[in-house]
């Protein structure tokens, strides 16, 4: 399989000692290689490594090291697409033409090293990209760099062992979740509804501030997933809708189950808010939460800022509800106008974790409500939030340990007595 060969050298390249090995493919094609070493001592070692390689059918795709990194950057994004949802594969496909392939994708897989990406990593911190958005990217060109060591195309991930900047050592701070009150919940519930009276935009913010679900499970919800007939009032998740590129996909929520939520009383009257103006309540596979569409604006606007940026945009309600463009002409102006700050909609599902753990509802059950596998997931998002909740179960079982030493305890002088 293979043997060692003592050729003729040069002064420019004195290695004598040639390595030549054979082997055959799965379409039985039989390939050649060799390499030269400077000692025997090396070639025996090639020997033995090129013999174990072929014995376990793990030899290297040479052949595969020489393609491009955007030959298996694309394999790998095929597979992607087919494995994982819609919305996924498109963020891969978009970290991948924005940053990764302008800088590897012409570059043969096998030639890239550590000290490359290690370059490109600093190049994309200069370019001022966030820790968390570096990660990302790395994520990426890492995964890439795996799919070709199993498809034998290269030996080694070098992506494996690069250093990723963090906000701790860029000087960044960590973005501290914005969890609003009840109190400012429904001062921002009231502004909406006054300023679109023909909207259930006010509606809307009450619904998702007292249900936890994600902005895609907010538009995947259709009039037949509301449950209003048995005593505890609930809503069921089953989908997801997202908007990209001017189209909508539908997928399963995150955790790939579906889940019931509970309607709480706010969340409960702005279920039957929605209901009460929807056109098509009697239609269950009709989105549950309005679109818009360019036009005249839906109700009388306030005067001052507030109605400087709202924007126009009439209901649609044949079409779901849109985050982006909630977020750009309905909810951002209105928290600015109310002095609550500039939170993301995302905020809204902290809101509904944050209000659940003031009122000492365990971890495990915020955890159901919001759709996360376990409550470890729960806990290392909000531990802030339910530390309350952990000192109070504390002082219980201190409590009751006090309760028994007290009641078993001997005196001191009983008990040197029976010591002695």
């Amino acid at each position: 399989m293979a043997r060692i060969v003592k050729v003729e050298t040069s002064t420019t390249s004195p290695r004598p000692y040639e390595v030549r090995w054979s082997w055959y493919d799965t379409a039985g094609k039989r390939h050649f290689k060799k390499a030269r070493y400077r000692t025997e001592r090396e070639a025996k070692a090639k020997k033995r490594e090129v013999e174990d390689a072929i014995t376990s059918a793990n030899l290297p795709d040479y052949a595969g090291g020489k393609q491009s990194l955007a030959f298996w950057g694309e394999r790998w994004l095929a597979e992607r697409e087919t494995l994982t949802k819609p919305s996924t594969a498109r963020g891969y496909r978009a970290i991948w033409s924005a940053s990764v392939r302008p800088a590897f994708g012409d570059r043969r897989i096998g030639s890239i090293t550590a000290g490359d990406v290690q370059d490109w990593i600093t190049s994309l911190l200069r370019d001022n990209k966030a820790p968390a958005t570096i990660k990302h990217h790395g994520w990426v060109l890492g995964q890439v760099f795996a799919y070709a060591v199993r498809a034998r195309a290269i030996t080694y991930n070098p992506a494996r062992d690069v250093r990723l900047p963090t906000n701790r050592s860029t000087g960044r701070l960590d973005y501290t979740p914005k969890f609003m009150t009840a109190e400012e919940i429904d001062r921002l519930a009231r502004c909406l509804s006054d300023t679109y009276p023909e909207a259930p935009w006010g509606a809307l913010v009450r619904f998702m501030a007292w249900t936890g679900l994600r902005t895609g499970e907010v538009a995947g919800l259709n009039v037949g997933d509301v449950n209003l007939e048995s005593s505890t009032p609930s809503i069921t998740v089953t989908r997801t809708r997202a908007f990209r590129g001017g189209v909508w996909s539908e997928h399963t929520p995150k955790s790939g189950k579906a889940r019931t939520v509970p309607l709480l009383p706010s969340a409960l009257r702005a279920v039957h808010d929605v209901l009460a103006m929807h056109p098509d309540r009697d239609n269950p596979d009709a989105p549950l939460w309005p679109g818009t569409r360019p036009g005249a604006s839906t109700g009388p606007r306030t005067s001052g800022r507030f109605a400087a940026a709202t924007g126009s945009g009439r209901l649609d309600w044949s079409h779901p509800w849109e985050a982006g463009t909630f977020l750009k002409r309905r909810f951002r102006p209105a928290t600015l106008a109310l002095g609550i700050g500039s939170p993301r909609l995302h905020d809204l599902r902290h809101t509904f974790a944050s209000l659940a753990a003031s009122q000492g509802i365990p971890s495990a059950q915020v955890a159901a409500w919001l759709g996360h596998a376990d409550d470890i997931i729960t806990r290392q998002i909000y531990t802030h939030l339910f530390a309350e909740d952990s000192s109070r179960h504390a002082e219980r079982l201190a409590a009751l340990d006090r309760a028994t030493s007290s009641a078993t305890a001997p005196t001191r002088r009983n008990h040197l007595r029976a010591v002695q």
